[in-house]
């Protein structure tokens, strides 16, 4: 049977929450209890659970803990370095002609001299006195002289031209120890040719050209150095360098 209008629907919709009237909102809060803060004048409540920190003392604080005695003076810092810094060597500047040898310029260098046990190249030098070695280094295509290709020849000619020189310089290095006025007229400078490149684990006290038999060719030599080599001469006219320069 039809229900009249009003009766079995209105009583089911009363069983749902009305809405607010409007300006109202429902607000749910966890309950805090209030707090406003400390009071000037309560005295502080420590927490137990947290260590205290000490009061400030003004009378400890400008005190040093100093040890027994007196301080030791200061020294200043002293920079790395990777040999001895006493250690020189003389860089010459070497021109060659023909077969002859000509020192054209010395420069007193500050710092230790390394060896190469290397020779890879196109020649080679070695510095010894009394049949002793004092420096060997490799010399980088010095007799060579290139020029960029041109580009409106022939294609044939369009590569790097090569040309030999009569006359170039290198640069040998000698310990400035090794350098006196004693030593100077006894220290020869050989020029070599590297036949068949090397390597070795170290170099002994013999000559280059000893050590390196059938490889080395022999180009040109220098018997003794000029006065202006000395190191207390190059140090007089002011040619010393830093290191590596």
């Amino acid at each position: 049977m039809k229900q009249p209008k009003g009766t079995e629907r209105s009583a089911t919709r009363n069983r749902r929450p009305s809405k607010p009237p409007a300006g109202e909102v429902r607000r749910r809060h966890a309950a805090v209890p209030p707090y406003a803060g400390p009071v000037k004048g309560d005295q502080a409540r420590p927490d137990p659970t947290r260590s205290a920190k000490p009061a400030f003392d003004p009378d400890a604080a400008g005190r040093t803990q100093q040890p027994a005695g007196e301080w030791p003076d200061q020294q200043a810092a002293q920079p790395r370095q990777t040999g001895d810094p006493q250690e020189q060597y003389v860089r010459l500047r070497i021109r060659v002609r023909g077969n002859r040898l000509t020192v054209v310029e010395s420069h007193l260098v500050d710092g230790p001299l390394a060896q190469s046990t290397t020779f890879h190249g196109a020649n080679a030098y070695e510095v010894t006195y009394d049949d002793r070695l004092l420096h060997a280094g490799t010399v980088t295509d010095p007799a060579t002289q290139r020029s960029f290709p041109s580009l409106d020849g022939p294609e044939e000619l369009r590569g790097h031209n090569v040309t030999p020189r009569e006359i170039y310089e290198f640069t040998a290095r000698v310990p400035a120890a090794d350098v006196t006025e004693e030593t100077r007229g006894g220290i020869h400078v050989r020029l070599h040719r590297i036949d068949d490149p090397a390597t070795t684990d170290r170099l002994g006290s013999a000559p280059l050209g000893d050590q390196l038999e059938g490889r080395l060719t022999q180009v040109a030599e220098l018997v003794g150095l000029p006065e202006s080599t000395l190191p207390e001469a190059i140090e007089a006219r002011g040619g010393r360098t830093a290191t590596g320069r």
